[in-house]
């Protein structure tokens, strides 16, 4: 049991985007708007075609340049994926390392990154 308020409830409403949605007979249930349930891969291209400045491979590991305040949102959506050539990702404000199981893997996924950019 977890005790919480209504103010509590609307608020994360609100902080999750969520919308109502028509359940039938009646009845309403909220929903991630459609946008919110694309495939991760899709929200990341939108997101990097935006964010993206540079990216750049060394070793297993790739650094990328984004702009001020959208590292987090891209290194969710890069963990979303659950690319098992990745190891791990850490972002700060406007950077996002990623460290890659091999050189390899780092090279081909800097360059599905900057396909996705265009």
């Amino acid at each position: 049991h977890i005790p919480v308020t209504q103010a509590t409830i609307s608020r994360d409403i609100k902080d999750m985007q969520l919308i109502k949605v028509p359940a039938g007979e009646g009845h309403y249930r909220y929903s991630m708007p459609a946008e919110k349930q694309l495939p991760a891969t899709d929200k990341l291209r939108r997101t990097l075609i935006t964010a993206m400045k540079w990216g750049e491979a060394m070793d297993n590991f790739i650094h990328l340049a984004l702009l001020p305040g959208t590292a987090a949102a891209v290194e969710t959506l890069i963990e979303q994926l659950d690319d098992q050539r990745i190891f791990a990702t850490i972002s700060g404000d406007a950077s996002i390392l990623i460290i890659c199981r091999s050189a390899k893997y780092a090279t081909a996924v800097l360059a599905e990154l900057e396909a996705m950019v265009g």
